[in-house]
């Protein structure tokens, strides 16, 4: 019996090893590929690098959620002209996806995303403007960026919830650890 447990453990790891890689590699090709200009003149662009960076928090928890989207979005930065903000998506783009995926917590109801969405947003506009302010040394000029920020999470927000709420009865069948949706049976 206890080698049993060993091998569902080790298989149990494989799996989030796994998760983790594929979510990872979706946020970074989804951030670097899937992208709308929005303000062409400044370089502004809205990516799609949180849709699976959402979708893997929600589901699997706020550990995929943090390496998917630190990783992911860092990766994506150095891949770019961006590499200047890969410490800094890793750090907050890491938090955002741990405070989705812990309130998420693998039973996505649709005020849990609506919440974990606002929470995001909130840090992706603390963290950016802290390191556009570490970065340029400016206390005013990282303001000109909230707006592109809310657009961004906004942006992935509308796209991802109505997927993870499509998805959340058909996950839990997928994944056998996962713990199952709000109000579905195991």
């Amino acid at each position: 019996m206890k080698s049993n447990g060993i091998a569902t453990s080790k298989k149990t790891a494989v799996i989030q090893i796994a998760l983790c890689a594929v979510f990872t590699a979706l946020t970074c090709v989804f951030t670097m590929f899937i992208q709308i200009p929005v303000l062409p003149a400044m370089g502004g662009i809205v990516h799609f690098g949180n849709v699976p960076l959402f979708i893997a928090a929600a589901f699997f928890g706020k550990k995929t959620g943090a390496i998917a989207g630190g990783v992911g979005m860092a990766l994506s930065d150095l891949l770019t002209p961006w590499a200047i903000w890969a410490p800094v998506s890793l750090i907050v783009v890491g938090i955002m996806g741990f405070v989705f995926g812990l309130i998420a917590d693998r039973r996505p109801t649709l005020p849990r995303l609506l919440l974990a969405s606002f929470a995001v947003l909130l840090i992706k506009i603390a963290g950016y403007y802290i390191g556009e302010v570490i970065l340029y040394g400016n206390l005013i000029a990282p303001l000109a960026s909230v707006p592109g920020n809310i657009t961004q999470i906004a942006a992935g927000a509308v796209i991802s919830v109505p997927i993870i709420m499509a998805l959340r009865s058909a996950v839990p069948g997928l994944i056998g650890n996962s713990r199952p949706a709000h109000g579905a049976s195991r």
